[in-house]
């Protein structure tokens, strides 16, 4: 007789999905790392530097033309056959603009650059955002049904094929053309296999744009005020105290916000998916966004306050003593972002419920708040300013969201607290172990081989401490159904997949 096995829970399904999120990003960035590697031999820096022009034009045009339409799909209560035809034709449209306005405005850039080249290059990016307006509509049920294994797919098959082509180029033409050849590679690959690996065809209709429209618009808004609000202090810093200031500034806000670029921003991806399909099913995704919560509080608390401790080494190592006017930034990023999953998770949360409308009020206020600090404190303090500015303004958000969030759902702030003080505590032990050894906030090493041993002691003890108070928590509370037993439901799952289920089983 068969097993009967019982379908995996919505968390854990949502921490899987999320997990598959963080994979494709590791492996989109070592792919980068690699294929970098590779052109920078065979290409000169102005073909990348024509490639990055053309490119930042085309990605802040696409940026301001976002609309949400696949996430107002995810979030749809039932779907039909219109639905998706609307969905892709408005994508369709959408597209058709976009490359007509980059196309219309490749001889202004290449006149403002002085280079003519970019308008040749910016005509075949005017294609290829057509191209991929094209794809089929489908694919986007593999996130709305949590099938993120075959979205990893789709992801990582067209990078892997875009990168081969375009070293191949390189190799045939030593031109930036080859780069060009590499993204249009990709695109077009995966516009290949979004009908080879989803049945539906779509039609020209627009029979529920009111469906998708309610929901765009507020997605479009807040696209726009956050692009606003996250690049005002770079500009900012840039204008008063020039590029080189500019660059220090971007490198610390980078590494500073690295556990809510390669973590949280992944998990609120998949959790938005798993909260639209938990308030299809009737699920209590109240209960899931605490346990989401804390779920994440136990990575990023240990991840953002052991960065801030060993920004120093980090910055050497990574960029080299020349840097180190980044390292107070680091620091204080490091701290910020690790707590910004109230918000990301808020925002979820709130988008599946279809009240976007709220979002974009906090993001507008959030920006406001901050676009006045930075005009205030940047002067006198330098680009501590800023800082301080991106910090208040981050602080402020959670606040309102962690406000906002506990009224419109009757969440209590008790039940917060008892699903993150054991990883609130084990962060304090860790932090208290770095610095009882002398790790914690010091001075920068001399050289990269300082740096490395620096980080080679104090990762392991870190997290070594960290793990041990967290286990040992856990326990001592009666092994409670929180993050952690989440976690080892989600690891034993992940090793029954890869291959060791013997491990599992249990004698006949």
């Amino acid at each position: 007789m068969a097993d009967s096995k019982p379908a995996p829970s919505l968390a854990v399904r949502t921490a899987t999905g999320a997990g598959w999120i963080m994979v494709w990003r590791m492996v989109t960035r070592i792919l980068g790392v690699v294929s970098t590697i590779v052109l920078v031999r065979l290409l000169a820096p102005a073909d990348f530097g024509l490639v990055a022009l053309a490119t930042t034009f085309t990605q802040i045009v696409e940026w301001l033309a976002v609309i949400g339409i696949y996430e107002a799909i995810i979030r749809e209560e039932k779907t039909d056959t219109d639905l998706y035809n609307t969905a892709f034709t408005m994508t369709l449209i959408r597209g058709a603009v976009l490359g007509a306005v980059i196309a219309l405005g490749a001889w202004p850039v290449a006149h403002f650059f002085n280079d003519p080249r970019l308008a040749d290059i910016l005509f075949v990016l005017a294609g290829v955002s057509v191209l991929s307006a094209c794809e089929n509509v489908g694919v986007i049920e593999f996130r709305r049904d949590m099938i993120f294994q075959k979205e990893f797919q789709l992801l990582v098959v067209p990078r892997i094929f875009g990168i081969v082509m375009s070293i191949s180029a390189a190799f045939l033409f030593a031109s930036y053309w080859a780069l060009i050849v590499g993204i249009l590679a990709n695109r077009s690959l995966r516009l290949i296999l979004t009908y080879v690996m989803h049945p539906f065809r779509a039609r020209l209709r627009l029979n529920a744009w009111r469906r998708i429209i309610r929901f765009s618009v507020y997605s479009w808004l807040s696209a726009i005020v956050t692009m606003i609000r996250d690049r005002a202090d770079t500009v900012v810093i840039g204008r008063v105290f020039g590029p080189a200031s500019a660059g220090v500034y971007s490198v610390g806000w980078e590494i500073g916000s690295l556990t809510s670029t390669e973590l949280v921003e992944p998990i609120t991806s998949a959790l938005f998916a798993g909260f639209s399909q938990g308030r299809r099913t009737g699920e209590d995704i109240s209960a899931g966004y605490f346990k989401a919560i804390s779920a994440t509080f136990l990575l990023t608390l240990p991840m953002g306050v052991g960065l801030s401790m060993l920004a120093a080494p980090v910055i050497v190592l990574a960029f080299g003593t020349h840097w180190l006017e980044a390292v107070p930034l680091v620091q204080v990023f490091a701290i910020v972002c690790m707590g910004k999953v109230i918000a990301y998770f808020s925002i979820a949360l709130l988008g599946a419920n279809g009240l976007v409308h709220i979002s974009f009020r906090v993001t507008l206020i959030s920006m406001i708040a901050r676009l006045i600090l930075l005009f205030t404190l940047v002067t006198p303090l330098g680009m501590m300013g800023a800082v301080v500015a991106t910090a208040a303004t981050a602080v402020l958000e959670e606040l309102i969201y962690l406000v906002i969030t506990f009224r419109r759902f009757n969440l209590r702030a008790t039940d917060l607290l008892l699903g993150t003080w054991r990883c609130m505590v084990a962060t304090i032990v860790m932090g208290a172990v770095l610095y009882w050894c002398g790790l914690a906030w010091s001075p920068a090493p001399e050289s990269a081989s300082l740096a490395a041993w620096d980080l080679a002691i104090g990762v392991p003890i870190g997290a070594a401490a960290y793990t041990a108070t967290v286990l040992a928590l856990w326990l001592a509370s009666g092994r409670p159904r929180g993050a952690e037993a989440m976690f080892l439901e989600v690891a034993g799952g992940t090793l029954r997949h890869w291959g060791g289920s013997r491990l599992f089983k249990h004698p006949r």
